[in-house]
């Protein structure tokens, strides 16, 4: 599984360190963010908690990536986040992320966030009959969009994600 890292400010270079048994990670050209790949997502996160890193803030992680244009963003993301609608239930609440790097003034995230929070309420109401809930604070599931320049990332994290590992953070 892909993930996205975060470290707390300069320490990038001891996060690289800390993780180099758990995993393959290497720098990003973005400050403080790293990309990695590991086999195992709840193992990396056991062994994460008991390590107690100190330069982790925040670890996402990415079931898809893809290329996207700044012009079709919309467009990339809805055709994107489709297979994500079915892991969230029918009781459940949702919110969307999306955290931009680079391509500063290309694009709102705020904006972006709010069209595919729309869509993908629009869908659920379709799919299952009834308004879904949205929380922004404590979802139920998250859709978290990360985007290093040209390259986005998708994953999900849920409310039980998230208890259970602390690095699991929404943006």
């Amino acid at each position: 599984m892909q993930l996205v890292l975060t470290s707390y400010r300069y320490r990038q270079r001891q996060l690289l360190a800390e993780l180099r048994w758990l995993g393959d990670f290497r720098r990003t050209n973005f400050r403080d963010v790293i990309r990695g790949e590991v086999k195992d997502l709840e193992i990396f996160l056991e062994e994460l908690e008991k390590r107690t890193p100190t330069s982790v803030s925040r670890v996402v992680p990415i079931e898809k990536s893809f290329q996207f244009s700044p012009e079709r963003i919309v467009e990339q993301f809805r055709e994107a986040v489709g297979p994500f609608l079915e892991r969230i239930g029918k009781a459940e609440s949702f919110c969307v992320r999306v955290k931009r790097r680079g391509l500063k003034g290309s694009f709102s995230s705020q904006r972006v966030a709010k069209e595919e929070g729309t869509f993908i309420f629009e869908a659920l109401k379709e799919r299952d009959g009834v308004e879904p809930r949205v929380d922004l604070e404590d979802p139920d599931k998250a859709v978290i969009f990360e985007t290093l320049d040209k390259w986005c990332a998708v994953g999900t994290i849920s409310k039980e994600m998230r208890r259970r590992h602390s690095y699991l953070k929404l943006p």
